[in-house]
């Protein structure tokens, strides 16, 4: 096909999803960019009238080329230039969903492009895993080589079959896990299950994390223009004190958190014409949180008592969202509109050295209707302006946010090499009953849904450059700022507080021959805020990282890499916080080993997180993500083995 027509992106693009299966992602990489070239600097990813039976190919995880070769930025970047040109486009979504595995507070933006993914997508054999489906799960690893999508074992082309793929793993610390997912595709009809089991101890006592999550997928193809969509997942999980908060020693003994959730999930999508879509979704969710933990607190009359502190939340709820998107060349309109309404019963009770403490109990309704309308406009050729609105109505009993919040972006093709980027805009965190909502989530390659408590407004304003020096060599640069109005509760009294964050980073990519990736990035991290109610929160955190790898890989299915990373970081608190603060700095190294079975079958790896077991302070950012619920990582003081295995039948 290559020899017959030079110039159709068609035929590299399906050698870029070859390649990649055959343990070879840098030619994969070169084919996929060959085939943008050859598409007018778009991504491919063939439409629906294009060919029937190649739904396979629309859903392969190309992704994972650039997830394989830790060129994440690049692959953030082309993803989002896609959606920008085609936001209809399930492989897209797609590709930003898997591109986001692994990148820190993204774990909103990436539920919700799988969610418009698998909303978008016509029926097929393509599994998606119940453990990507869930946010904040706490994995010791994720992303890379040593782990493989699913949908990176299917035929190109569908048939009627039943496939079965499964994963497992274990490693030190006591970690154990498991997932298995059945798929099954017959004319119209798709339908797949799947079962998550992981188990640890952790690296420190009390820091035990064990998952049991179950989903059912059925998707229906009404007739060619209507499909539906239906979805069961249950969620069990219980963790001791995870957050690292500087200091690895200061942790509670006797803490415990478990988490309960039924969500049911229905969609839809109708396409009255080849340029329009309309979707709707609809989220209902029962979930049901307990907390206890035992803090001692120092009493100079009676000396040291223990603080004992039992909550329980009952939130039920749904979430209702319809979406309609319009595409001509020049330019395409996303506006959507979207309602949650959610029940609360939050009960706190509470001793002192045996004795009870006033208890609270309180049932807060929350409300949020909110709308949005989103144009991305190609004018003149190497410009795409995108330009938006959203309305928001937050009503919750202790707290109304009613916000107009602007959004512009634009991309310039400076040369066929170079792109700038630009943005600025203002977001309001949805109340989300299971943390994903089918609104745009990035602007002109800058997310703008983080993992913030609920109402949080922010303003974030970017600028980037991504340069393609060669076809082997990528560089490019990017600054974000972001203003943030943060809701904290006293009781059931709302304050907000200003926050101010700052991450800017550069990056260069180098695929010096053909089984070779390099890879550097400088990244700079600043969190800051004004005295706050809560004594805990940092009121600075200053985190530099400088991170580098390289990368073999082999024709015959093996690979192997090897990374490093240079941490700086300060943490200061307000002197009335008993937690650690101060400053320190560390370098550690991970290694992994693996091998890609021919035929599809699967891969086998072995990872060694802080190979040289070096001890070290740090503050992750369990303090600004999913309030009260900890994200550990990426650095652990410990070092923790993974041996994986996927197989595919």
């Amino acid at each position: 096909a290559k020899e017959l027509d030079e110039r159709d992106p068609t035929p590299f693009f399906y050698d870029a999803i070859r390649r990649q299966t055959e343990n070879r992602p840098i030619d994969a990489l070169h084919d996929l960019q060959k085939s943008i070239e050859l598409n007018d600097n778009r991504a491919v990813y063939r439409g629906r009238l294009l060919l029937d039976q190649d739904r396979a190919a629309r859903g392969s995880s190309l992704g994972h080329i650039y997830d394989d070769l830790g060129f994440q930025q690049l692959g953030v970047t082309e993803a989002s230039k896609s959606l920008t040109l085609d936001p209809a486009n399930a492989s897209a979504h797609r590709f930003l969903s898997d591109i986001y595995r692994g990148v820190r507070r993204r774990e909103i933006a990436r539920v919700s492009e799988l969610l418009q993914a698998q909303l978008l997508q016509d029926i097929n054999v393509n599994p998606v895993q119940p453990s990507i489906s869930e946010t904040n799960l706490n994995l010791i690893t994720s992303g890379g080589p040593t782990e493989a999508g699913f949908n990176e074992f299917t035929r190109l082309f569908e048939r009627n079959q039943v496939q079965l793929n499964v994963t497992g793993q274990a490693g030190n610390n006591d970690t154990a896990g498991g997932e298995g997912v059945v798929s099954a595709l017959f004319d119209r009809f798709s339908l797949s299950a799947g079962a998550f089991r992981f188990d640890t101890d952790g690296f420190r006592d009390n820091n035990d994390i064990d998952h049991d999550i179950y989903s059912v997928f059925a998707q229906a193809a009404i007739t060619p223009e209507l499909n539906v969509q239906a979805e069961f997942r249950r969620r069990d999980s219980e963790e001791g004190d995870l957050a690292l908060n500087f200091d690895p020693d200061q942790f509670l003994e006797e803490a415990e958190r478990t988490l309960d959730q039924d969500i049911v999930r229905a969609g839809l999508r109708y396409s009255p014409t080849p340029n329009s879509d309309i979707l709707f979704s609809f989220i209902y969710s029962d979930r049901q949180e307990d907390r206890s933990e035992t803090r001692p607190v120092d009493f100079p009359p009676l000396g040291t008592l223990d603080l004992v502190i039992d909550a329980r939340a009952d939130d039920e709820g749904y979430q209702a969202e319809a979406q309609y998107l319009y595409r001509r060349d020049r330019f395409n309109v996303t506006a959507g509109f979207a309602y949650s309404d959610v029940d609360t019963e939050l009960t706190i009770a509470s001793t002192l050295g045996g004795a009870p403490l006033p208890s609270l109990a309180t049932e807060p309704k929350t409300k949020h209707s909110r709308g949005y309308i989103y144009a991305n406009v190609n004018l003149p050729d190497p410009v795409t302006w995108t330009v938006g609105v959203g309305i928001d109505n937050y009503d919750r009993e202790d707290l109304q946010v009613e916000e107009v919040s602007p959004k512009f972006g634009v991309q310039w093709d400076v040369t066929e090499d170079v792109r700038l980027r630009g943005a600025v805009f203002q977001t309001v965190k949805p109340a989300l009953v299971s943390n994903r909502t089918i609104e745009p989530t990035q602007i002109a390659g800058f997310n703008q849904f983080f993992d913030d408590a609920n109402a949080t407004v922010s303003t974030r304003y970017g600028v980037g450059l991504d340069w393609d020096v060669t076809d082997d060599l990528f560089v490019g640069a990017e600054a974000t700022w972001r203003d943030l109005d943060d809701p904290l509760f006293l009781g059931t009294e709302a304050i907000i507080e200003d926050r101010n964050e700052q991450l800017h980073r550069a990056y260069v990519y180098w695929t010096p021959f053909a089984e070779l990736a390099l890879s550097g990035e400088v990244v700079y991290d600043l969190y800051e805020t004004d005295e706050s109610i809560d004594s805990d929160l940092p009121r600075r955190v200053e985190t530099i990282s400088v991170p580098v790898g390289i990368r073999y890989f082999h024709p015959s299915g093996f690979f192997a890499g090897v990374g490093a990373v240079y941490v700086n970081q300060e943490v200061e608190r307000s002197e009335l916080s008993l937690l650690a603060e101060g400053a320190d700095n560390f370098f550690v190294v991970d290694a992994a080993i693996g091998w890609r079975f021919p035929n599809r079958l699967g891969i086998v790896s072995l990872e060694v997180r802080n190979l040289f077991d070096e001890e070290f302070k740090f503050q992750d950012d369990s303090f600004r993500e999913f309030r009260d619920e900890p994200s550990i990582g990426p650095y652990i003081p410990d070092r923790t083995i993974l041996g994986r295995f996927t197989l595919n039948f």
